[in-house]
């Protein structure tokens, strides 16, 4: 490889190199939908050099170049294409989980801070990743897709990752339909919901559930949530959508007390553009007159990214919704940037600790003692837990030494309808 092609101070290729490469991978058949690119900005770096010395972001340039390629595999491809930035090319069958699951473990890497010399440094950073899903053989296009989806979620705050799909005419197509059928699939229960059981080990039984919404269509089958969660959102239907979730959790609530099973909790999702609804808090003391949801364990989850967009207004209005009686979770705790002072300065009854930091707990210390402090932290704040994601036997030993855990995951309930959750739920509880 020319040297004018190698970056000489991280030894990775650059730019117009990673593009060359991009322009072979496009001559191979069957790539599309198999290839993503993903767009790393490290935030200002060079301001540590007015504080430690001039080279300061140049050696921790180095040392995220280590970093990244511990964590990619062989085959991907890293390049250095701007002061700050890098980029990865993978290709994998699975590229959109890959491209997601690779993201996150960089997010999380940036969580350990980096030694130099006497000093500790912790970097953030925002990806954008572009996947290729279309007859582009533009390699530049696909590298600025991801750039620019970088610039954009660089408005909502730093240590973000986002996807920008190229459509295929096909996909696009697909994508109109899905968006045409969605309000009759709401109106028509095509769109359905199952609920996930969350476990209290003090308790020894279920103590809540997730509902979350499914989509069987008539022609394409499966729609992933993540697609039509997604579409709704562009398309308005978001907030029919979420009425609907709030007065199937106003049923749930009924079958549960005709069992003789009190004191639990129903939460559902919460999507930040319904969120930001002036007519939102109307809407919910609305529903909770009509459908006799008045004093009802109700929780609204809400992601945690959520908490950056306008900090002020959400107070205000969480502190409203909390005076409607309705809990407030923060999900996916740990994956986003929230500060210690939203925590400390919101009315949040629980946080939801994310799978990442339950995995591979019985096997990596640091790990385990990541999350001992988000719970020593959430029990500080006289905040409840719930631990996303327990699959393992291993995992969920070291859970049971903590007190007051509530688990969500597949080791104690998959998501399944809402009888077959009432009979379960009941069962249980005949069991204890």
């Amino acid at each position: 490889m020319q040297s004018q092609n190698v970056d000489s101070l991280t030894k990775l290729i650059t730019r117009s190199c990673l593009l060359d490469i991009i322009k072979t991978k496009l001559e191979h058949p069957n790539v599309m939908n198999k290839l993503a690119l993903l767009y790393i900005e490290f935030d200002e770096l060079d301001r540590f050099n007015e504080l430690f010395g001039y080279d300061i972001d140049e050696q921790l340039l180095i040392e995220l170049t280590k970093k990244i390629q511990d964590l990619v595999e062989a085959e991907a491809v890293v390049a250095r294409v701007g002061n700050y930035q890098f980029a990865i090319l993978i290709y994998h069958e699975a590229v959109e989980s890959k491209a997601k699951e690779l993201a996150q473990s960089i997010m999380h890497s940036l969580r350990e801070p980096f030694s130099i010399g006497e000093n500790m440094f912790y970097v953030t950073a925002t990806i954008g990743i572009s996947v290729l899903s279309s007859d582009i053989s533009d390699a530049y296009k696909l590298l600025k897709t991801a750039e620019n989806t970088t610039r954009k979620v660089q408005k909502n705050g730093h240590n973000n990752i986002e996807f920008t799909k190229l459509l295929t005419d096909e996909s696009l197509k697909k994508e109109i339909e899905l968006m045409k059928d969605l309000p009759a699939a709401i109106d028509s229960g095509e769109i359905y919901f199952v609920y996930q059981g969350q476990y209290s080990h003090d308790k020894e039984g279920f103590v809540g559930a997730e509902m979350l919404a499914r989509w069987n269509h008539p022609k394409y089958g499966y729609i992933s949530p993540f697609i039509f969660i997604t579409l709704a959102e562009k398309s308005g239907m978001i907030g029919p959508l979420t009425i609907k979730l709030i007065i199937e959790a106003s049923k749930m609530f009924e079958r549960l007390e005709a069992e003789g099973i009190d004191d639990f909790s129903v939460s559902v999702n919460i999507s930040p553009i319904v969120l930001m609804e002036k007519s939102f808090y109307d809407t919910v003391e609305f529903l909770l007159d009509s459908y006799n949801l008045k004093g009802k364990n109700l929780t609204f989850e809400i992601m945690e990214d959520t908490l950056s967009y306008n900090i002020d207004n959400f107070a205000n209005l969480l502190k409203k919704l909390k005076n409607l009686g309705i809990n407030i979770a923060i999900d996916d705790y740990g994956t986003g940037h929230t500060s210690l002072s939203y925590l400390i300065n919101l009315p949040i009854d629980y946080i939801k600790i994310d799978r990442s930091f339950v995995t591979g707990i019985d096997k990596e210390t640091k790990k385990f003692l990541l999350l001992k402090s988000i719970i020593d932290m959430a029990s500080t704040l006289d905040m409840k837990v719930i631990v996303e994601g327990v699959e393992e036997y291993s995992e969920d030993d070291l859970i049971k030494m903590f007190k007051g855990m509530t688990i969500q995951g597949y080791l104690y309930c998959k998501p399944i309808l809402a009888n077959e959750f009432v009979q379960k739920v009941h069962k249980d509880e005949s069991t204890n």
